[in-house]
């Protein structure tokens, strides 16, 4: 028989709505493990590639 999991599938997917919903990091502390879940990194805060000289047609 298999253990029960230390946290529900429903308990990380309301995590993953506040992380989501307010851009921060949720963090549950559960028997001395801690499980953290952090929303996306949005398109704008990627970085972009800087064309370089030989990339310019002159």
């Amino acid at each position: 028989m298999t253990a029960p999991a230390l946290i529900k599938q429903a308990e990380l997917r309301r995590m993953a709505t506040i992380a989501k919903k307010e851009g921060v990091r949720v963090e549950v502390e559960v028997n001395g493990k801690i499980f953290r879940v952090a929303p996306d990194i949005p398109d704008t805060h990627k970085q972009t590639p800087i064309a370089k000289y030989e990339d310019f047609d002159l």
